[in-house]
């Protein structure tokens, strides 16, 4: 039968529900009568969706859980609300798309993941939406060397300078 408890520390309380001794429902904690999280427990392990807050109230994460893993999408926030991160969890590990973004709303890095690890191409973006590096990975490895890339779009060589059309061209 559940039983709802009640902790308090300072200004800090903490509150959910337990069956047979094993979080089992909604629990959430509050510092200052403000909400800093809020989850579900199924038979002791966190399952379903879980939402932290940043003190000042607004969203920090927006998790999901399937028996005590990360599962599904998950997004972060900073303390003024933008969406710094999107990705999505398949039993614990990353897995897709995930994707960085500037303040600005634009994606910043794009990596794939399968399994956990890094698979397929990485892009980095410079603030004008350009891209910035393209590197390809498999199983977590990188696969040989980045490309780099000035703000309007030329590729640059180890230097750091723009190399010619010609030269890039006779890499091909």
């Amino acid at each position: 039968m559940p039983q709802a408890f009640e902790l308090t520390s300072g200004s800090s309380k903490l509150s959910g529900t337990m069956t047979d001794g094993v979080l089992d429902g909604p629990f959430k904690v509050l510092d200052a009568k403000k909400p800093l999280a809020s989850m579900q427990y199924k038979n002791g392990d966190l399952h379903g969706p879980m939402l932290m807050m940043h003190p000042n109230g607004k969203p920090s994460a927006q998790l999901n859980y399937h028996a005590g893993q990360l599962h599904g999408p998950a997004k972060f926030f900073s303390p003024q609300g933008a969406l710094q991160r999107e990705c999505i969890y398949q039993q614990g590990q990353l897995h897709g798309a995930a994707k960085n973004f500037f303040n600005n709303g634009k994606v910043a890095q794009l990596e794939l993941y399968q399994a956990g690890l890094q698979h397929g191409e990485q892009l980095r973006y410079h603030p004008n939406g350009e891209i910035a590096e393209r590197q390809q990975f498999k199983n977590g490895l990188s696969e040989g060397e980045a490309q780099q890339f000035a703000p309007d779009g030329k590729l640059l060589g180890p230097d750091g300078k723009p190399v010619s059309k010609m030269k890039a061209w006779l890499k091909t």
